[in-house]
């Protein structure tokens, strides 16, 4: 039997405490998944293990979310199953992208403007500004937005 334990929801809709009895919420889903589709494709876990390197007690670990599958074997079992990797997420809920927004909206600001020519004649002057020096150079950029 499975408890499921939320001490805090954060911006992916489960706190990185969220376990089940076995492990983290997300690598048992993913843990889950693996096993839905190894069994979809009648494939034993043995088979599985040696297809990806790895032994068959290690794969009934990751199908219970007591390990976590690292990313080059999920890679590996996602080509072996013959699904992307999205499917061993896709049951999950989806991140929340409004804590996130504003430093989204800040950071196209950054991209467009950088991609103008003033934007690049100001990185490469900032560039050619010596190290030590940089950290006055933006003191005194900010003592002029302190300024309006």
């Amino acid at each position: 039997m499975q408890h499921i334990i939320s001490v805090k929801t954060n911006r992916f809709g489960a706190d990185s405490k969220d376990k089940t009895s076995d492990g983290h919420i997300v690598d048992t889903e993913v843990g889950r998944r693996i096993k839905k589709r190894r069994q979809q494709l009648r494939i034993s876990q043995t088979a599985l293990g040696v297809a990806v390197g790895v032994s068959f007690q290690q794969i009934q670990k990751y199908e219970r979310g007591a390990n976590r599958v690292s990313s080059s074997i999920l890679y590996q079992v996602a080509q072996i199953l013959g699904v992307p990797i999205t499917y061993f997420f896709e049951s999950l809920p989806t991140p929340s992208s409004t804590d996130n927004a504003g430093l989204s909206q800040k950071a196209l600001l950054r991209e467009e403007f950088v991609a103008t020519e003033e934007g690049q004649r100001l990185v490469d002057a900032f560039l050619s500004v010596p190290k030590k020096m940089r950290p006055k150079f933006i003191a005194l950029l900010a003592s002029f937005e302190a300024n309006d």
